[in-house]
């Protein structure tokens, strides 16, 4: 039985990348191409309604990602929130930005240059993430995981 889970990326070339790797995984995915978008199908559904979303941060503004996060979480939702990025591919911002994701509610990040090159690579931020790795991820063998 698939999963219900929700993409929020404004970047179709991405968004099929992700749901190349996360679709096999047992998902069934929505797909929103903006942040009020993803805001809109979270609303409709319910907040217990997706088992995760991924997001991107940088959308129709700087922010869009951040400001959904905050919004999702301020609608109740308590699944496992994914941040697929481009700004986080450096080791270095993302030792400087995991405490700010936590902070923000964030459990796994996805930095999206390895998935140009086929690779789906994943950093556990929260419990919940270290969980969903276990869980979901190692299971199927496609993800490289770091806690």
């Amino acid at each position: 039985m698939q999963r219900p889970a929700l993409i929020v990326d404004d970047n179709d070339t991405y968004a099929k990348m992700l749901l190349s790797h996360l679709e096999p995984l047992g998902f069934r995915f929505d797909r929103a191409e903006s942040a009020s978008e993803g805001l809109e199908a979270l609303k409709q559904q319910g907040p217990s309604h997706y088992s995760f979303v991924v997001t991107d941060i940088t959308m129709e503004g700087q922010t869009a990602g951040l400001k959904l996060i905050r919004r999702i979480r301020r609608h109740g939702y308590k699944g496992v929130l994914m941040v697929a990025s481009t700004g986080f591919n450096s080791p270095f911002i993302l030792h400087l930005c995991r405490p700010f994701l936590a902070l923000w509610g964030v459990d796994l990040l996805v930095p999206k240059e390895p998935l140009k090159a086929g690779r789906f690579e994943n950093v556990a931020i929260s419990k919940a993430g270290r969980s969903f790795q276990r869980n979901d991820m190692h299971q199927s063998g496609s993800a490289r995981t770091y806690c």
